[in-house]
């Protein structure tokens, strides 16, 4: 299970940094939003299903902006 948490954490953090990187070019810099998206890695700890949604969600609109141009 270690191995797992491991590998989810990553695949987390690349979502999370996708996220706040196309927050920051993209569109207006949310402190809060930021905030969000750091907390587990901040805090060493895999993210909540919740913190996932959330992530998934920022990502996805971002994307969205970006192909909107």
């Amino acid at each position: 299970m270690a191995g797992n948490q491991g590998k989810t954490t990553m695949n987390y953090a690349s979502i999370a940094i996708a996220a706040v990187e196309a927050l920051v070019e993209n569109g207006p810099v949310i402190v809060e939003d930021i905030s969000a998206l750091l907390k587990p890695l901040k805090e060493g700890r895999a993210p909540t299903a919740d913190e996932w949604d959330f992530a998934e969600k920022q990502l996805d609109a971002a994307n969205a902006a970006v192909q909107a141009g």
